[in-house]
């Protein structure tokens, strides 16, 4: 009798409700990428790990746990894996805001994955004994730039923000640049993006916009759904990015895929991923940077060195890698 065809790979890519975000592209693209078969999980307890388990059980499968973060690092300590690889992908606040990172049992861990060669410093500093038992892999975030078509009407005097409206996004401090900019030119406007936040940076933003008679040249855009954000972030001419870290910074390469120029505050890591024609220290710099700005400058540098498509091979080649525990 005929042996059946020996299957593909498979590979479990566990998602956290509410933290899903990063990875509809990268679970779409990989089985073509790779060769593995890809299915997530959302996953909320030990039944629903369990059936991610039965799903990928043989010798050379693997699972994925998206964020560091409750109930996974529990999660991991408490289950045996068997003969599978376990990889983990670690995002900012895991390894910076909480213990999560230190906290967990990376001696069950084949591999941790992070988007940038400051985060990898940031995990080895959270979990010295890391590389003890776990490879260590610096993966570039990936973007799928057909989503993003720059508009044919760019608009020189329209600002965007986009993100959480909380302490560590700093959207105070574009309302000083924003005042910077109108007593030079009258004509700029701020439109925030935000889905949420906290009530404190809220109130302190509120108050502020009014102190500054900034009223006006405001426009509160509220939450957007995925597939309208490229249409916001065309209609911008510059993207105003005054966070206070990212490990990567989504909004930015998606503003850039979209045609908007970008001002970048230059926290730790930014240098990375962004020129220096777009990071500022000061309100001066920032308004002379968006004074400057043009369209469709950074397009081809997220094409260059963010692709989707270099993502997937990175994570391609990881994947065929031999396991850690494989290696002598």
């Amino acid at each position: 009798m005929t042996e059946p065809p020996a299957r593909p790979p498979r590979l479990a890519f566990l998602l956290l409700r509410g933290l899903d975000h990063f990875a509809p592209d990268l679970i779409a693209g990989l089985p073509r990428a790779s060769g593995w078969e890809v299915r997530p999980f959302h996953v909320a307890g030990p039944a629903d790990l369990a059936e991610a388990l039965a799903w990928a059980a043989a010798p050379g499968d693997a699972v994925w746990f998206e964020f560091c973060w409750p109930p996974f690092p529990r999660l991991i300590a408490e289950t045996d894996f068997g003969p599978r690889r376990v990889m983990v992908r670690v995002h900012r606040i895991e390894a910076m805001e909480t213990p999560h990172v230190a906290q967990t049992d990376w001696c069950k861990v084949d591999d941790a994955i992070v988007v940038s060669p400051d985060m990898a410093a940031r995990v080895r500093r959270a979990a010295p004994g890391i590389l003890g038992r776990t490879r260590l892999w610096v993966v570039l975030n990936g973007l799928d730039t057909a989503r993003f078509v720059p508009s044919h009407s760019w608009n020189p005097h329209r600002i965007g923000w986009c993100g959480l409206m909380i302490a560590r996004k700093n959207p105070a401090l574009a309302l000083q640049i924003l005042h910077a900019l109108r007593r030079r030119d009258p004509a700029y406007r701020l439109h925030i993006c935000a889905n949420g936040g906290d009530g404190l940076a809220g109130d302190s933003f509120l108050h502020l916009m009014r102190r500054m008679a900034l009223q006006d040249a405001v426009r509160f855009d509220g939450a957007i759904a995925r597939e309208a954000m490229p249409a916001w972030h065309a209609a911008n001419g510059v993207l105003l990015h005054t966070s206070l870290h990212e490990s990567f910074g989504y909004a930015i390469a998606e503003a850039a895929a979209a045609g908007a120029d970008l001002c970048v505050l230059d926290h730790p890591g930014a240098a990375d991923f962004w020129p220096d024609a777009v990071r500022f220290a000061t309100v001066e710099e920032a308004a002379a940077i968006i004074q400057s700005a043009a369209p469709n400058r950074w397009r081809a540098h997220v094409e260059r060195n963010f692709s989707l498509d270099r993502q997937l091979e990175a994570v391609a080649a990881l994947l065929n890698e031999t396991p850690a525990r494989q290696v002598a």
